[in-house]
């Protein structure tokens, strides 16, 4: 693994030299460097601006590649992440805010900043009950569209206890509250042996993936399909978009063999202890509630309309790289390492592991259309 990561790293050095991309690592400055980076867009300004959960600031750097300023950072007040684990962040239409939520136990608002990081407001949510926003996405002042997370009811099976959870996609209008519920969803998450707490979760769940069209539509799939499903604002179905992928495969007793080795190994090493007393109960866990595994992992749309999907393979760490027009026919297809791949309006962001297993952010300078420059990232693939 690490020659062919070396591989890599030495075909991107010579990208850089060649094209003038970059690599962001943070290697030559503490204050840039990227830990845990997580939502990673190009802004309004053509600026990189790359979220690190390590310690919540959303870092920028330059169409060059330098690093500029960090924004928000951990704390309770205004303009920091209360929660530096699970954020999102965009920009509004003005193109002159950004935009920040946070997930369970962290602010019950919306953050909006300027490009500098000075606080211009909050927006509170208008909701009751324990919540999180898991993701968000501005699409005009009175749209704003919020993927809330809330705690399901709780089912005991024999010894064991079966956490739901429920993903809801909603509108909310710019004074906070609710206007519309477009889809929802409640699944078990997660078990465990007592009612609360000690719990692990459960494999191969299907996803909840939704992108925003301009028109403001949502697209949307769970992953186990070989279609996307389009809704109108009012939560209709619009259309059904057939795409290239391939069926689902079923979840089989090797699956969740291989997945209750690799919990039970993950967390004997962190706490033994706790693994007798709570983690134990993978263990029971021999028939899968869900019957396929997800085979799309991730969706967006391009600036130009286009849907890029990530799909599972056959082969370990590899994926397959999707893009296909509003309709669903294939412009172009790649296999890749690489754990991400964006498409913006002016680069090709890609995320890898290096040799030393630590994440990093390249950054590929577009030049034509979308679906050739994507087919360039096969040139640096492993």
């Amino acid at each position: 693994m690490k020659i062919l990561t070396f591989a890599l790293i030495l075909i991107l050095t010579l990208l850089v030299a060649i094209n003038g991309d970059f690599i962001i690592s943070g290697e030559n400055n503490p204050e840039e460097d990227l830990i845990y980076p997580g939502k990673i867009l190009e802004g309004p300004d053509k600026n990189i601006y790359i979220y690190d959960s390590q310690d919540a600031f959303i870092k920028v750097f330059s169409p060059e590649g330098k690093f500029l300023r960090k924004i928000g950072g951990k704390g309770e007040g205004p303009g920091q992440f209360k929660r530096s684990d699970a954020a999102d962040f965009g920009f509004i239409t003005d193109n002159k805010s950004i935009y920040f939520t946070e997930y369970f136990q962290g602010h019950k608002w919306i953050t909006f900043l300027d490009f500098k990081g000075k606080l211009k407001k909050t927006l509170k949510y208008d909701f009751t009950g324990n919540y999180g926003i898991l993701r968000s996405f501005i699409h005009n002042e009175e749209m704003i569209f919020l993927q809330r997370e809330k705690s399901g009811k709780e089912i005991r099976k024999g010894d064991i206890y079966y956490a739901h959870y429920i993903s809801e996609l909603i509108i909310m209008n710019g004074k906070g509250k609710e206007t519309t519920t477009i889809l929802t969803r409640e699944n078990p998450d997660t078990i465990s042996f007592i009612r609360s707490g000690g719990d692990t979760g459960i494999p191969f769940n299907p996803l909840f993936l939704w992108a925003i069209t301009k028109r403001g539509n949502i697209l949307f799939t769970d992953g186990t399909e070989n279609h996307l499903k389009l809704f109108n604002q009012q939560g209709k179905l619009l259309k059904i978009i057939t795409i290239p992928v391939a069926q689902p495969q079923p979840v089989t007793k090797k699956d969740l063999g291989n997945w209750r080795k690799n919990r039970k190994e993950a967390y004997s090493r962190k706490n033994r202890s706790w693994y007798k007393e709570f983690g134990s109960v993978i263990e029971k866990y021999t028939n899968s509630i869900f019957k396929y595994k997800p085979s799309i992992l991730n969706m967006s749309l391009t600036p130009a309309g286009n849907i890029l999907l990530q799909c599972r393979t056959e082969k370990k760490d590899h994926f397959d790289y999707l893009l296909t027009d509003k309709n669903g026919e294939l412009l172009v297809k790649i296999r890749s390492l690489f754990s991400k791949i964006i498409i913006t309006e002016n680069y090709i962001i890609v995320r890898y592991l290096n040799e030393d297993e630590e994440t990093k952010i390249f950054i590929m300078n577009r030049k034509n259309s979308e679906e050739k420059d994507l087919a360039k990232v096969k040139n640096i693939n492993m």
